[in-house]
């Protein structure tokens, strides 16, 4: 439980901030209302002085204030910089003998004055030294140059030594330890404060200095975490025996001595026992680890290769054999370069060096030409994924996907000289479209004013029979220059398009206001059941679209029921979905699919106008925006046509749609 908590940052620095914090104030409050038990917790009526407890309290919230990294850094600067100029003072009142005044400034050390102590209200040199060092250290946590956090937390680990130091000689009672050589001692909450807050600063920086062994994730650090408190607990309890027989003399001094070798030989070797068991154990989950790293490596249907830092292939699968027509044997321990065309050879270590220096997954040869070389001498295309992997001395090896890609080439040749040849055939078709309907429209127009000269010139000696054939040929004709011109505008549809953002209330409200006359003609309701959305459409296709299927709504009305048109919009995750909804005649499911063709219709001409295109538009025009159309419907209740439009943000987009 210790060691995971000292793992979590910042936990710990703020448990030793507030604690000593906690602590230095409670001793604050015994000096002004002289409890004793509290300035001096042990038994040695050792206490804390007032000095001490107030550097302690500043110390303590400058610790705090860079553990929650405040943006008045200074005011920790400034609290850490006074506690160690306080502790350099008092020191050098031991070393040079002066009294400067500061010992007892803010309350008179009574008790000290009784015992006829030397220097009432002074705290010991150690804790002084110890202030300097810690508010020092503080001071400079604010600096993240490596060089001065690692000095910082040598620093801190003094501080922890010496307090430890004086914690063991409260523990064993032999006063020399808290005392030194100097006239008065460190008190023993002095000693266990320092031990608290010097362990949390340098947590502050985990992976610096000794605290890095025990914070760390490694085999190696678990072990010396284990050891460590495994070997300190032992080493207390049987000095702690050994010193009490000595004083008791239980034993006599040789056969103790021995005793106590004995025993740490014999714990020392449980100990290494069990550090040998957990890393041999660990090693052995290593090899099952690499085991299973190769057999996912030769599990793979693509060449994978292995290399280090200088460029030497380490593991290779099966696939990498058949593709570069190798033995295994033949590749590891070679260089890489190897499989590199000769007249590239040359720059590959230094990019090699180069892609060492910052290691991350990339992926080469889509969009340039890169090249691989077979054992016959043969190159061929290649794409290649690079992925570094973290060994366990802290270095790094590439792992090397490689896939051939010369059949992928061929195909994509093969689909740009088709793309090459539709595009062609397309400007062909488009062209021959537009003089066949050119040519077309010329005999027609030919035969109309014929059919018109015959009416004018000779209109007496015409008969009704005559009349009604020339008329009814000059009807056909009409619709042959229709159709023509249908087929053309058909052929043109979206040659000219030009993606835009597009609110579509307002391109339906435009629809509408050109359909006025229409609608108010045939007492049409058109009714927006949900709010279009804005996106980018081909603006004059789209609102073509809009327009047949209301002029198509209308068109199939049912005679004796006003027509109601509803216009709404769903959206989808990736588009969005329209709806235009009549309550008209109706379409039968059989042909729900044929009226999106070109020049099919399901009605007599007679009964309703039109020439078979508007839907077959429609379709054109929703598969242009990434779509589809399609209709729903109940004859004699009405129909639904719904059509999608890809949710796009740009051209681009739509492009890249098309291309997936």
């Amino acid at each position: 439980m210790i060691v995971k908590l000292l793992k979590i940052k910042p936990y710990p620095s703020l448990f030793a901030g507030y604690s000593v914090l906690l602590l230095s104030c409670a001793v604050i409050v015994a000096w002004f209302l002289d409890i004793e038990d509290i300035k001096n917790i042990s038994s040695h009526y050792i206490s804390m002085k007032f000095n001490t407890a107030l550097c302690f309290v500043l110390i303590s919230i400058s610790l705090l204030l860079r553990v929650k990294d405040y943006k008045p850094c200074i005011i920790a600067s400034v609290l850490a910089l006074f506690v160690a100029v306080i502790g350099l003072i008092s020191f050098s009142q031991e070393i040079f003998n002066y009294n400067s005044g500061i010992d007892e400034l803010f309350i008179k050390d009574v008790q000290a004055r009784f015992k006829n102590e030397a220097y009432p209200g002074r705290m010991s040199p150690l804790t002084a030294i110890s202030f300097f060092l810690m508010g020092t250290g503080v001071h400079t946590l604010r600096f993240k140059q490596k060089k001065i956090i690692n000095a910082t937390q040598y620093v801190f680990h003094f501080v922890t030594l010496l307090s430890f130091i004086a914690i063991v000689g409260y523990i064993f009672g032999v006063p020399k330890f808290y005392k030194f050589s100097f006239v008065t001692s460190m008190a023993l909450h002095t000693a266990v404060a320092f031990f608290v807050l010097s362990n949390g600063a340098s947590l502050l920086n985990p992976d610096a200095g000794f605290t890095a062994i025990f914070t760390g994730k490694g085999v190696g650090n678990r072990v010396g975490t284990q050891l460590f408190m495994q070997m300190f607990l032992f080493v207390v309890i049987f000095t702690y025996l050994r010193l009490q027989t000595h004083r008791y003399s239980y034993v006599n001094v040789e056969f103790g001595i021995v005793l106590m070798a004995i025993s740490f030989i014999i714990i020392s070797l449980f100990l290494i026992w069990k550090a040998s068991y957990t890393i041999n154990k660990s090693e052995v989950k290593q090899k099952i680890a690499e085991e299973h790293f190769k057999l996912v490596v030769e599990s793979v249907p693509n060449a994978l290769i292995v290399s280090d830092s200088t460029g030497e292939i380490t593991l290779v699968n099966v696939q990498a054999e058949k593709l570069f027509g190798y033995k295994r044997e033949d590749m590891v321990g070679k260089k890489i370069e190897m499989l590199i065309p000769q007249k590239f050879r040359s720059y590959h270590p230094n990019n090699r060096n180069s892609y060492h220096k910052a290691p991350v997954s990339r992926f080469f040869g889509a969009g340039r030409e890169l090249y691989a070389v077979r054992s016959d001498g043969s190159e061929f295309p290649v794409e290649i994924g690079l992925n570094p992997i973290s060994t366990t001395d802290g270095g790094n090896i590439v792992l090397a996907s490689i896939i051939d890609i010369t059949e992928r080439k061929k195909q994509e040749a093969l689909i740009e000289r088709q793309i090459i040849e539709l595009q062609v055939k397309n400007q062909e078709m488009e062209q021959f479209n537009y003089i066949a309907s050119h040519d077309l429209q010329e005999p027609l127009r030919t035969v109309s004013n014929y059919i018109q000269l015959l009416e004018e010139d000779y209109e007496d000696e015409l008969n009704d029979d005559i009349k009604f054939h020339l008329k009814t040929m000059d009807s056909a004709v009409s619709r042959m220059s229709m159709l023509v011109r249908s087929l053309l505008d058909f052929g043109r549809l979206g040659r000219n398009k030009k993606l835009k953002v597009t609110d579509c209330n307002i391109l339906l409200e435009d629809v509408t206001n050109d359909l006025n006359n229409l609608i108010q003609t045939t007492g049409t309701e058109i009714i927006t059941d949900t709010a279009l959305p804005k996106t980018y459409v081909y603006q004059t296709e789209f609102r073509q679209l809009l327009q047949n299927l209301i002029n198509n709504a209308i068109k199939f009305r049912k005679k004796d029921v006003p027509s109601k048109i509803i216009i709404g919009c769903n959206t989808k995750t990736r588009h969005f979905e329209f709806y235009v909804k009549d309550n008209g005649i109706g379409i039968e499911e059989k042909y729900s699919h044929r009226i999106f063709q070109i020049f099919q219709r399901l009605n007599k001409q007679e009964e309703y106008e039109g020439h078979g295109i508007g839907l077959a538009n429609c379709r054109k025009i929703s598969e242009m925006h990434g779509g589809r159309i399609w209709v729903e419907s109940i004859p004699g209740v009405g129909s639904t046509f719904k059509f999608t439009i890809l949710k796009l943000e740009n051209e681009n987009t739509f492009k890249l749609h098309n291309a997936g």
